[in-house]
């Protein structure tokens, strides 16, 4: 049999209202959390041509000023790609770059096989600031083909 026992005088209803103040303040603080709104996201995966003919060795890459998100992939010996992991949806450049390389160009000291990745290619879609290819990510799955002419 459990007894509770108080000391003289003392009342033991004030400590339970603090414990009730106590988690009622926490479960308001964890609840606040839930009101935020999650930004709509997509994948995105396709096929980059040049000339008609499959692209690979190169990477293909997404930038956005109105999501602030970027991603990107590396094209396969068929040409495609896929960027599996979810990226905020809105509106995105597109261009294609050396893997491993960024926006630096290749230089002389540079592998030969980064410097292949990118031959043929119109330099105008090697940076982000020159490309003109965009597209827009919706929620879900997109699919974004490229077909470059030399």
């Amino acid at each position: 049999m459990l007894t509770h026992s108080t000391r003289a005088g003392l009342n033991p209803a004030p400590t339970l209202s603090r414990l009730t103040l106590c988690l009622l303040l926490t479960s308001l603080i964890t609840g606040c959390g839930a009101g935020v709104e999650e930004v709509p996201k997509g994948t995105v995966k396709g096929t980059v041509k040049l000339d008609g003919k499959p692209l690979s060795g190169a990477r293909v890459n997404f930038t956005s000023g109105t999501a602030g998100a970027g991603a990107y992939a590396d094209l396969q010996q068929d040409g495609t790609y896929a960027i599996s992991d979810p990226i905020p949806a809105g509106d995105y450049k597109v261009y294609l770059s050396s893997p491993g390389l960024g926006d630096a160009p290749p230089d002389e000291s540079g592998n030969q096989e980064l410097k292949d990745a990118l031959k043929g290619v119109p330099e105008k879609h090697q940076s982000d600031q020159s490309t003109d290819l965009q597209t827009v990510i919706k929620e879900g799955e997109n699919t974004f083909d490229i077909d470059l002419k030399p």
